[in-house]
C-alpha cells in the first residue's frame, strides 16, 4: 500500500508547486485528491505568500491519464461530500482552480487525457512539452460528456476546436494540441520545468491585486449561463440514454481489454 500523499506541495518563495502524486497509476485523478486540490488552494490564497502556483503530474509518463473511477474517497468532510455531490468531485477540484486568486500554471509531460485534459483546461495557462498528448475519449468510450466540461473547452478553444475534440476522439500530438489552443507554450521536453518556473516567476512579479482582478473578472465574464430547465433536462436525458446504451458497454469493455470498440449505434 503507498502511504504517500496523492497531492504534494512545495512553496518556492512566491510560487507553490502542486503535483499530482499517483504516478502508479498515470496520476489519474481520484475524488479525494481533487478535495485535497481544493482545500490546498484555498489554504494557500487565505495565508497569502503565493502568487502563482504550478500544477504537474509526478513523474514523466503523465500529466493526469482521467478520472480513477475504481478509487473511493477517504476522509471527506461532510460539508464537502455535500458540494461535491451536488457537482461532482471532478467539478469541484476544477472550480477551486478556476476561483483561487492567483494564476494556475498545468506543466503538462506525457499524457493529458480525459478528466486529466479537462484539469488543464481549468488552469489559466498550459505549458505542455514536445512529447506530450492530450485528448477527449468519451466518444470512443460510447458516452457523452457533463455540459459544464463541454463548456470550459468551449471557452479555451472555441466552438469549432471543441467540437473538433470531442467528435473525433482522437489523441493529439503536442505540436496539434498548440495549433489548437490546448497548449499556450510548446517547449522541447528538456526545458519543460525551466520555462514553466521562469514563467511563473514572471507572473508572479505582476502586480498581486491586479491579476487577482483580471483572473475573477475574466471569470465571471466567461461564466456559462444557466440552463433553461428543459435544456438541462434534455441534457440528462442523453446523458442518461448513452450510459445505458450497448455502445457504452462495448466501450468500456474495449478499453479495459485494450482493443478497438466495435459501435452498433444501440
Amino acid at each position: 500500500m503507498n502511504d504517500e500523499p496523492e497531492l504534494l506541495v512545495e512553496k518556492r518563495d512566491l510560487i507553490a508547486v502542486l503535483t499530482i502524486n499517483r504516478p502508479q497509476r498515470r496520476n489519474a485523478l481520484s475524488s479525494t485528491l481533487l478535495v485535497s486540490l481544493a482545500q490546498n488552494l484555498r489554504e494557500l490564497a487565505e495565508e497569502g505568500g503565493v502568487r502563482c502556483a504550478i500544477l504537474r503530474g509526478a513523474g514523466d509518463k503523465a500529466f493526469s491519464a482521467g478520472m480513477d473511477l475504481s478509487a473511493l474517497p477517504e476522509g471527506i468532510p461532510e460539508d464537502v461530500q455535500k458540494q461535491i455531490e451536488s457537482k461532482g468531485p471532478l467539478q469541484y477540484g476544477l472550480d477551486a482552480i478556476e476561483d483561487c486568486p492567483f494564476p494556475v500554471i498545468a506543466m503538462i509531460r506525457g499524457y493529458c487525457v480525459g478528466a486529466g485534459c479537462e484539469t488543464s483546461m481549468a488552469c489559466d495557462l498550459r505549458v505542455g512539452a514536445e512529447g506530450c498528448r492530450m485528448g477527449m475519449p468519451p466518444a470512443r468510450l460510447g458516452i457523452v460528456y457533463p455540459p459544464e466540461g463541454l463548456h470550459r473547452f468551449i471557452r479555451n478553444l472555441g466552438y469549432t476546436a471543441a467540437k473538433k475534440v470531442f467528435l473525433t476522439a482522437e489523441l493529439f500530438e503536442a505540436s496539434e494540441a498548440y495549433r489548437m489552443g490546448m497548449l499556450d507554450y510548446l517547449v522541447p521536453d528538456a526545458d519543460l520545468e525551466g520555462f514553466t518556473e521562469e514563467l511563473a516567476q514572471r507572473l508572479a512579479s505582476n502586480a498581486p491585486l491586479s491579476v487577482a482582478g483580471h483572473k475573477r473578472s475574466l471569470r465571471i465574464l466567461s461564466t456559462m449561463r444557466p440552463l433553461a430547465e428543459e435544456e438541462r433536462e434534455e441534457i440528462n436525458g442523453i446523458m442518461g440514454r448513452t450510459m445505458a446504451s450497448e455502445d457504452a458497454r462495448e466501450g468500456i469493455m474495449a478499453f479495459r481489454e485494450k482493443r478497438d470498440p466495435v459501435f452498433k449505434g444501440k
